[in-house]
């Protein structure tokens, strides 16, 4: 592939289009006679003439002006891609998959503390349910319940997390005893309903089915509805910290049950991509703090 010198290209393209070398010149931040070299040099690789010079300036010959249209396309597509790579040259892509519960009323909230701090950082965020293969992979972050025990990977837990019956403040007022939450919805999510029968056994409450219930696919619906008052939920406490701590949700009664899973944010072993070891350090530093 033999292409003409691309400086040349460059000179010709902008003293084409402005039908003015000295115009060029300003453009490219070069003298007006290193344009016309420029377009001699390009005039002697075509071996034709572009530019018919005169004493007031220049003007694109029929030649000229067919191969200015026929280029510019092109340099464009050069000009427009290039500059889409240096403005991703000092930037950083860091890919999160989470589950839906964790990405949504623990991470979104906290963001862009995260961006704030890295700016330069720029965050894929994926909710995916499914179990994740990290090995060879040092780009990825995988938030997930689990035991945390993976192959060849790394895990750090959010606080230890605790189950305990959470709602609307208007509805804790209601709440005297245990008993007294039969006489609301109970707020299940589908995929996490052993949590309600793990609770109701820790507060001596035996049950065969869970009476009055309303189910929903994710947890965070479950969170929404609690706090719009619709009914009690059973309340992961390393997720809804927050909540508890501002009031919007609470927390009636002193009953708490650990569960079998924690909350983990797992990597590669070993990762070399600085940012995922700065969202780790980030993750760690961010149980000390409250949004």
């Amino acid at each position: 592939m033999k292409l003409p010198p691309l400086n040349a290209l460059r000179a010709f393209e902008a003293a084409g289009r402005h039908q003015s070398f000295l115009s060029a010149a300003k453009e490219l931040h070069v003298s007006a006679a290193s344009v016309s070299r420029f377009v001699k040099l390009l005039e002697s690789d075509l071996n034709c003439t572009l530019f018919t010079r005169h004493s007031s300036g220049v003007q694109l010959t029929d030649v000229g002006e067919k191969y200015l249209y026929a280029i510019q396309p092109s340099l464009q597509t050069i000009a427009a891609i290039s500059q889409k790579y240096r403005r991703h040259e000092f930037r950083k892509t860091l890919h999160i998959i989470s589950i839906p519960a964790v990405a949504e009323t623990w991470l979104v909230s906290r963001l862009w503390l995260f961006q704030q701090q890295y700016k330069e950082i720029e965050i894929n965020l994926t909710l995916d349910d499914r179990s994740i293969d990290l090995q060879g992979n040092d780009t990825t972050i995988w938030l997930n319940y689990s035991d945390g025990v993976f192959d060849k990977t790394m895990s750090f837990a959010l606080p230890r997390d605790s189950l305990t019956l959470v709602c609307s403040p208007q509805i804790a007022k209601q709440l005297k005893t245990p008993t007294d939450i039969y006489r609301f919805p109970l707020l299940v999510d589908i995929d996490w309903q052993t949590d309600w029968r793990a609770w109701l056994k820790a507060a001596s409450l035996a049950m065969t089915d869970l009476p009055n219930p309303i189910h929903f696919e994710r947890y965070s619906m479950v969170v929404n509805a609690a706090i719009a008052g619709e009914g009690v939920a059973i309340g992961h406490t390393a997720l809804l910290e927050s909540y508890l701590q501002m009031g919007t949700l609470v927390a009636p009664f002193a009953i708490e049950t650990t569960p079998d899973k924690q909350f983990y944010a797992v990597i590669a072993e070993n990762p070399q991509r600085s940012s995922v070891k700065q969202f780790i350090n980030w993750f760690v530093g961010q149980q000390y703090f409250t949004v």
